[in-house]
């Protein structure tokens, strides 16, 4: 029988994409990417999950002269009924994995994830949320200290999250990942706490 707890239960049912991107199955990366998706389905959202590193998620090096590939349609149909996309990955090298920024070029374009009107930006995907989990070797405060979890910050919010015309619900850097599993349990409950927000 529908009842009015019901419809407002699937009127906040969520559509969720989460995009993977670590090479080792065994990584604190592939654990928050796995407790998010289990608490968010424990709520009753739907998620889809897709790790880059796997074959079927494979895309070749971009190219601006490649006309449309079933892997970019596959990408943008899931992007397109995603209301949130979860982003998680390792702050490798000062930036993204390589991987991750290969997969925002090829499926974030021009026409699709944001337009230009009167020679201005304007992002196109205005109903969607995003939430960004990444993790330092490092300690945190030493990105903090040098600016680089700053620079991060900006890079994802100003010129691929707002740009798009997306709404971040959180950015979240763990750093000092290579201490002890203390440390680790803590992470990962925080993530677990986003999730159930």
């Amino acid at each position: 029988m529908l009842t009015l707890s019901t419809l407002k239960k699937e009127r906040y049912m969520k559509n969720i994409l989460i995009i993977l991107a670590h090479p080792n199955k065994d990584s604190l990366s592939h654990s928050m990417a796995n407790i998010y998706k289990e608490e968010k389905e424990k709520a009753g959202h739907s998620v889809n999950l897709i790790d880059l590193y796997t074959d079927e998620n494979q895309q070749g090096f971009y190219k601006l002269d490649l006309k449309e590939t079933k892997e970019r349609k596959y990408f943008q149909e899931k992007i397109l009924k995603a209301d949130e996309l979860v982003f998680v990955f390792p702050y490798w090298w000062g930036s993204i994995p390589a991987i991750l920024k290969n997969w925002l070029d090829w499926n974030f374009t021009t026409g699709f994830a944001y337009e230009y009107k009167n020679s201005r930006p304007v992002g196109l995907f205005t109903e969607k949320t995003a939430t960004v989990f990444t993790t330092t070797g490092a300690p945190k405060f030493w990105y903090d200290l040098t600016g680089a979890n700053r620079r991060l910050k900006n890079m994802w919010k100003e010129q691929i999250l707002n740009f798009c015309g997306m709404k971040v619900n959180s950015f979240n850097i763990f750093g000092g990942i290579n201490t002890s599993s203390k440390d680790i349990d803590k992470i990962l409950a925080s993530v677990s706490k986003r999730a159930s927000a």
